[in-house]
């Protein structure tokens, strides 16, 4: 198995780096992730500089623009100890919140979060994405091309679609989780060093807007935006898409189902673009958006 470790980091998601791998359509391969912990900013206290890199770009054989990607998560494999800050002028609080650092043990399935409180680990993976056709968006922002989603339900054994728009695709990975709840409402999760374990499909011709996930039994669309109401409109409009190219329906008997069956909800709130996520049964679909 072809393996890229964290040393072949980026501060963006861009078309112009050097590849760090090449892949072929269905091949598994891995790629070690940094976290707030790599590089001795956090022990020094500089917790500001402690920004997440992700690895790549993995070029997959056979991508072209107007195809979407369906990347695969097989394992997250994360380190024994994770860590969290808060900032000032950060998280989804009113009045703020101060400058904090934590450094937390993760053992027996368990982040061990102090005075007895132990949190289930949940590994994630938080930013992944491809090259955009334009531009070279922070990896801490998230867009069409996926990036800085910290959708909670990007979790082994879950499924990314992502829309190709350079040849090759070239994948980004990483800022790994042991743990986060919808929103990541102070800043960061549970923030580990770890390796992951992906492959990747080209589906030709498949066109997709914006990221989709399947996880769970479950369809996500994941929306962006300068606000969480803007963010909400796009992943609603996407879902709509989907289920009205599935299902024949008009827009007006689509947004029935969604009203009824389909769950709103947050990603996260605290980045420069806020992003949420709607989540529908796959039951719902004639058959099983994605599996080509």
């Amino acid at each position: 198995m072809t393996h890229a470790t964290h040393e072949h980091a980026s501060s963006v998601f861009t078309a112009s780096a050097e590849p760090v791998l090449v892949v072929d359509h269905g091949e598994r391969f891995t790629l070690d992730a940094k976290s707030l912990l790599t590089g001795g900013f956090f022990e020094a206290g500089e917790y500001e500089r402690c920004a997440i890199p992700v690895t790549g770009p993995v070029v997959v054989r056979g991508a072209r623009p107007g195809d979407a990607l369906r990347v695969d998560i097989h394992a997250i494999d994360i380190a024994d100890r994770g860590a969290m800050v808060t900032l000032p002028g950060r998280g989804g609080f009113s009045g703020g919140l101060g400058r904090y650092g934590r450094v937390v043990d993760i053992d027996d399935g368990g982040v061990r979060f102090g005075d007895g409180v132990t949190i289930p680990v949940r590994p994630m993976v938080g930013k992944i994405g491809v090259a955009p056709r334009d531009g070279e968006p922070s990896s801490s922002t998230v867009g069409t091309h996926g990036g800085n989603m910290d959708c909670k339900d990007v979790t082994a054994g879950s499924a990314v679609i992502l829309p190709v728009q350079v040849p090759g695709a070239r994948l980004f990975a990483g800022d790994l989780h042991a743990a986060q709840g919808d929103g990541e409402c102070s800043l960061t999760g549970v923030e580990v060093e770890g390796t992951v374990t992906l492959s990747c499909r080209v589906l030709p011709g498949v066109s997709v807007r914006r990221p989709v996930v399947l996880s769970g039994g479950r369809v996500l669309t994941i929306g962006d935006g300068d606000d969480l109401d803007e963010a909400a409109r796009n992943a609603l409009d996407d879902m709509l898409a989907l289920v009205v190219a599935d299902r024949r329906w008009t827009r007006e008997e689509a947004a029935m189902l969604l009203s009824a069956a389909a769950d709103v909800g947050v990603s996260q709130l605290v980045n420069a673009r806020a992003s949420a996520k709607v989540s529908l049964a796959e039951r719902y679909f004639s058959r099983s958006p994605f599996d080509f």
